[in-house]
């Protein structure tokens, strides 16, 4: 059985709105029936006429009033909707059968034990107007048919504090879930930019030592040799310089290493074609967009930098494919040309405005950005076609010879 509500209050769920009109329209239905047949009798003409009017004014103003009402004010609506129901069922036994739609607000509006002696009281007063009336059928119909709608209601109404019961429940957890979610989200964006500023320092450390360690004291070396043969004497000069030469070598051995270092596995393993390739392949197995791999001249060894810029470039182009763009289908072409060398990544997504990308607070947005730098040192351009609606094209292209040493 419900908890108290105010009368018109509409439920959480189609449902239950459903379930509200419905009573709202029995109620109507059984009024409008029985005052047609208290009119056909006859008895108490203008007396019965009156009291259905002033029932029918009554409910329709608990229905305007009910929004932003209090529950006693409901409460005191529905004594006076029983109260004169009770004075019209006097008049005439016809309206006797409202009890069965006054028995749902009842026990929609009051709480459950007083609900229930009103709805026996109600189930008392319609029994005891059948048998005064005493017009055909047996006394036991007549105490059998208020007592079984008197429960038939009481059921219906259990039923209906279940479903708003649940659909309170399921709407508590709704939100419960939906909380936990953006804490989630906002916990992981926290900590993948915790991870990203540990890598970066992390990475920042390792080669401060790896130069240290290598590069610095190689420098330190040469500058030492450097100053005694200056210092020193004809004869030990050329011994002087055969040390330099020999520290510089082991100096750029020690700095490929770490250029080495920073290559990444994709290109150890597989020259750029290919490297690129299994990017694809792997956004397609991933999401099921559907990729090809054009390449467009003889491939060659391209400058480790170069490489390594244009394997980054495509990384950043298709996570921002998987991300943001929607796309059905990818097409990543990488041009060998004598002079230059070109990457496009074109997809058939949802497009933006180029013009308006700005750097949000958890990070995204930086990827165009970080492109165009990584291009710089290499003399290299970056060019971005999209429209909203309309797909997206990158295209980066880096001179050979201009930078691009290995």
């Amino acid at each position: 059985m419900s908890t108290p509500h105010r009368p018109g209050v509409t439920g959480s769920s189609p449902v239950i709105r459903s379930m509200q009109l419905a009573m709202h329209g029995l109620f109507v239905l059984l009024l409008a029936v029985g005052t047609v047949r208290a009119v056909q009798v006859g008895d108490h003409l203008p007396w019965v006429v009156l009291a259905c009017a002033a029932i029918a004014l009554w409910y329709a103003a608990g229905l305007v009033a009910a929004p932003g009402a209090r529950p006693l004010v409901g409460r005191v609506w529905l004594l006076g909707l029983v109260a004169l129901w009770g004075v019209a069922v006097l008049l005439s036994a016809e309206l006797s059968w409202v009890a069965f739609a006054l028995f749902f607000l009842v026990l929609h509006l009051l709480p459950r034990v007083p609900a229930l002696l009103v709805v026996a009281a109600i189930t008392v007063v319609v029994i005891a107007v059948q048998l005064a009336d005493g017009d055909g059928g047996s006394a036991a119909a007549r105490v059998i048919g208020p007592s079984f709608g008197a429960l038939v209601a009481i059921g219906v109404a259990w039923v209906y504090s279940r479903l708003r019961e649940e659909s309170e429940e399921r709407r508590r957890l709704v939100h419960e879930l939906t909380v936990a979610r953006d804490d989630l989200l906002s916990t992981y964006d926290e900590l993948a930019v915790a991870q990203r500023q540990a890598g970066v320092l992390a990475e920042r450390s390792r080669l401060a030592r790896d130069i240290h360690d290598t590069l610095a004291q190689g420098f330190s070396s040469i500058v030492l040799l450097s100053r005694a043969g200056l210092a020193g004497d004809a004869v030990r000069l050329r011994g002087l310089i055969e040390q330099i030469e020999r520290t510089a070598a082991t100096g750029l051995a020690d700095a490929r290493t770490v250029v080495q270092a920073l290559t990444p596995d994709e290109l150890e393993e597989a020259p750029l074609p290919a490297a690129l390739g299994r990017l694809l392949d792997r956004l397609h197995e991933q999401t099921g967009i559907r990729t090809d791999l054009v390449v467009d001249g003889e491939p060659r060894a391209l400058p480790t930098a170069v490489e390594v810029a244009l394997l980054r470039i495509a990384q950043g182009a298709l996570a921002n494919v998987r991300q943001h763009a929607a796309a059905d289908r990818v097409t990543l072409t990488i041009t060998y040309q004598d002079d230059a060398t070109q990457l496009d990544v074109v997809d058939d997504g949802r497009g933006f405005d180029p013009s308006d990308t700005p750097i949000r607070s958890n990070g995204s947005g930086f990827g165009l950005r970080a492109m165009r730098e990584r291009l710089t040192g290499l003399s290299g351009t970056l060019a971005v076609e999209s429209t909203p609606g309309d797909g997206t094209a990158v295209a980066a292209s880096v001179p050979l010879g201009t930078g691009a040493t290995a």
